[in-house]
């Protein structure tokens, strides 16, 4: 298990792998454990979901619930 200051920089390296490709740039790689995945604009939604689930692990972040509408 990866510890609080290694979620935290896997975090920070995220995040800003995510603002770079939302500025236009086309492919940017993070690194971790010995292992590179590179990430483009057509994949901000998976990126943005790991980001979401490194906050969980974290306790920074929670779970959303559906919306409920009534009607």
């Amino acid at each position: 298990m990866a510890t609080q200051e290694a979620l935290e920089a896997r975090l920070q390296e995220m995040e800003e792998v995510r603002d770079q490709l939302l500025m236009g740039q086309k492919v940017q790689s993070v690194g971790y454990d010995g292992k590179s995945v590179t990430y483009t604009p057509a994949s901000l939604p998976m990126l943005t979901g790991r980001i979401q689930e490194l906050k969980m692990q974290l306790g920074i972040a929670v779970r959303r619930a559906f919306p409920v509408r009534y009607s």
